[in-house]
């Protein structure tokens, strides 16, 4: 029997918090949810009730001195600063979607990263979808052949959300549609990337114009072009305002041995051609090759969370290599490979769609952002 302590786990954010209730239920031999933080006290009161935590915190600093690792499920303005604080103190890092807000909160992350002995991941679920999942081995595998050309959607109308009952601003009231461009990126582009394995080094954003909400800065309905390091096309769709049923993981990809296309309503199911394979020119249930590609990892757990089941996978693999020492699933790097393409977007979409720089994480240097000789973030 093992003699290695259980990490001690902290949740800042009650809200957002219960969705990683059933990955750390799966790790209870490895790791104890101890402690939670919120803000509003009845929140964080109500969720320590719900869950059996036995601390209740009333500041995030606070909540570090009682854990091992925390998970930012946060407002996406914290989740910078209370990443650099908790590595500060070499706690290890689960943060919530997108990593940053601003180029400056990105290469601080960085340097904060590179500081601490703890481990950072960025808690980007949508790539634990199943038929994701299901897509990610046959790329990787070769059942596509060349990725050339992907799709990522996320339209979801959430008007109800910018405001409270009262009438007064939520957090997203600003960070989400009180800017204009892509302000939540991830959970299009996130997948895309793991399959194309590759990172976007220039963006064009253009939008439809105000006309659902507007008072809000966002446009309704917002595209994003996306070159990438390989050459590769990459379109994302991006919608919180206008009138419709959410689509909010819509994916499709190209490549020289066929195809993927994602359900895009409730009526409809995933497909896929594989040239060579399917009946020619005959779409194919993607679920056929299900058994075939879907990683032994994934097929057990995640039944009793939301999101399709992938809410549990995040944290369960982040354990996993806080544990064996291996490098997160979703690092840093990777992290603002998601996030970055929506920040420089801003940059676009007041420039009428002009193409911009997208900096590359890994060349950041602390105190200047980016080191001049190698990367510029506007050039």
């Amino acid at each position: 029997m093992s003699t290695t302590p259980k990490l001690r786990v902290g949740i800042a954010g009650a809200v957002r918090g219960g969705g990683f209730i059933a990955g750390l239920r799966e790790e209870s031999d490895r790791a104890e949810l101890v402690a939670v933080y919120d803000p509003i006290a009845a929140s964080r009161e109500a969720f320590a009730a719900t869950n059996d935590v036995a601390v209740v915190c009333e500041s995030f600093e606070h909540l570090l001195d009682h854990v091992d690792l925390v998970i930012l499920a946060s407002p996406q303005q914290h989740h910078t600063p209370q990443a650099i604080a908790a590595l500060a103190r070499d706690i290890h890092v689960l943060s919530e979607v997108p990593a940053a807000v601003s180029l400056d909160q990105a290469t601080a992350l960085v340097a904060a990263v590179r500081r601490s002995n703890a481990q950072y991941m960025m808690s980007e679920n949508y790539g634990y979808i199943r038929e994701n999942l299901i897509v990610r081995e046959m790329v990787r595998e070769g059942a596509l052949g060349d990725l050339y050309y992907g799709e990522g959607e996320y339209l979801h109308e959430m008007k109800s959300w910018h405001t409270t009952p009262a009438g007064d601003p939520t957090w997203r009231h600003f960070w989400q549609v009180g800017r204009d461009g892509i302000t939540y990126p991830t959970h299009s582009l996130g997948p895309l990337l793991q399959w194309f394995d590759d990172r976007v080094i220039s963006v064009s954003c253009v939008g439809t114009g105000r006309h659902t909400d507007p008072e809000h800065e966002l446009q309704d309905t917002t595209i994003l072009l996306a070159r990438t390091a390989k050459g590769r096309l990459l379109r994302l769709r991006f919608d919180l305002l206008s009138n419709r049923p959410e689509l909010y993981a819509y994916y499709s990809v190209q490549g020289t041995g066929g195809a993927y296309e994602a359900a895009r309503t409730v009526n409809s199911e995933a497909v896929v051609y594989l040239n060579g394979r399917s009946p020619e020119g005959v779409w194919e249930p993607l679920a056929k090759y299900a058994d075939l590609y879907m990683p032994h990892r994934y097929k057990l757990g995640g039944s009793a969370d939301t999101h399709w089941g992938s809410d549990a996978w995040p944290i369960r693999d982040f354990i996993e290599s806080i544990v064996t020492g291996t490098r997160p699933e979703i690092d840093v790097y990777a992290a603002l490979d998601m996030t970055l393409p929506g920040l420089l977007s801003e940059y676009s979409i007041a420039q009428n769609g002009a193409w911009v720089h997208v900096p590359n994480p890994r060349f950041f240097t602390a105190g200047i952002g980016v080191d001049p000789s190698r990367e510029s973030p506007l050039a």
